[in-house]
């Protein structure tokens, strides 16, 4: 896995969460679903997700 992009656009992060979704998928289905590399994987899903969510709520309050 690669190093965290800094200061995605919204759509940018929406594209990177995919990429990182199927990543996932693809990790989980050769290695199994609680290998080290399975885990790292969900860890950053997760972490992009929130960031996502983040970015998501605060273009809601702009409006």
């Amino acid at each position: 896995m690669g190093e965290k992009p800094n200061h995605l656009r919204p759509f940018e992060l929406r594209s990177y969460i995919e990429y990182l979704r199927e990543d996932l998928i693809d990790i989980g289905q050769k290695m199994g679903l609680t290998h080290q590399l399975t885990i790292q994987a969900s860890e950053k899903l997760d972490y992009f997700l929130n960031e996502y969510k983040k970015v998501s709520e605060n273009n809601l309050s702009i409006y």
